[in-house]
């Protein structure tokens, strides 16, 4: 399983299990036709809102609105793309079982170590009602096989590519490194400010205690330059970190997500995707041909969502 094509559908996810937030009331109308199926001004503001909720508390109805709509063309497009995935998993007879779900929720019950009953009560602190939780996560689980039916159907690599791949990978043979994804909410030099990012921190690590993406949290709040790609730093040695950096990772398991720490640069959250040591020539061939396959799955990813908008009628009202 190609771990980008997770990523690439982590959006979809995020999207997929939005709770009803409360915003001023509007006419709903049609904002995008994909044939004969519909997604609404409703859908389209209750993903921006939760979404983008951190950005808009404390703003009036109109400053609200005024904010999001300029954000109305980049959600409809990700929508759109969700549409059309779960359009294509219907007509491959791609299903998700119950038993599946059932899975996943007990997963997340005991990464927090939470009963059945503080699980739901989690929910519907953050507006979820169990069933459709489940509903949002059936379909979640869904994207996710989608995009690796069609990674895995398309993505190879060859002995001579990964020889060729290895002479501009940044990876070589050396101690143990980690491989890390980065949060950081600046620092301010005002003290009322300073409080807003510290607060802005803790809500963002409140949202990934409760199973949020990192990848796109890091993505939607971070103010390290590593925001675009979701905050990977990608392999990091011991040497490389920074004295506050290192004695968190050095305590960490793979996919654990770190407590806010403080460096001169702001708050911090790291995640640990990985760590490694490539001490031989396979390991090395090994590691370059992941990286590589990674690459071409994206590629792929992006080149079959294309196809499937040009296969489909596709019409925009907004």
């Amino acid at each position: 399983m190609v771990k980008s094509i997770l990523c690439a559908v982590a959006f979809a996810g995020l999207i997929l299990v939005s709770p009803v937030v409360s915003s001023a009331i509007m006419l709903d109308q049609i904002v995008a036709l994909i044939d004969k199926e519909v997604i609404t001004w409703s859908d389209l503001y209750k993903a921006m809102e939760f979404d983008l909720k951190d950005k808009v508390r404390g703003m009036s109805n109109k400053e609200r609105l005024d904010y999001l709509k300029k954000y109305e063309k980049e959600f409809l497009e990700r929508l759109i793309e969700v549409k059309l995935q779960l359009m294509y998993a219907e007509s491959a007879h791609i299903s998700v079982s119950d038993k599946e779900v059932d899975a996943a929720i007990e997963d997340m019950m005991k990464k927090y170590s939470l009963t059945k009953e503080q699980f739901k009560d989690a929910l519907k602190k953050e507006g979820f009602e169990f069933d459709e939780y489940r509903k949002r996560l059936n379909d979640q689980i869904l994207l996710q096989k989608v995009g690796n039916v069609i990674v895995s159907e398309k993505v190879m690599v060859t002995d001579d590519e990964v020889a060729q791949h290895s002479k501009s990978s940044k990876l070589s043979k050396g101690p143990l490194k980690y491989k890390l994804r980065l949060i950081l909410i600046s620092k301010k030099d005002d003290k009322e400010e300073n409080l807003l990012a510290k607060k802005k921190a803790e809500d963002v690590y409140g949202h990934l205690m409760k199973g949020a993406d990192f990848r796109t949290m890091a993505s939607q709040y971070s103010d390290d330059p590593t925001a675009h790609s979701g905050g990977d730093l990608g392999y990091v040695s011991a040497e490389e970190m920074s004295k506050e950096l290192l004695p968190i990772v050095e305590g960490m398991k793979e996919g654990d997500i770190s407590r806010i720490f403080l460096t001169p640069g702001g708050f911090n959250i790291v995640q640990l995707l990985d760590k490694r040591s490539i001490d031989t020539d396979e390991k090395l061939f090994s590691e370059v041909r992941a990286e590589l396959l990674d690459e071409k799955a994206k590629r792929v990813y992006k080149d079959w969502i294309k196809s499937l908008k040009e296969k489909h009628l596709i019409k925009i009202i907004l």
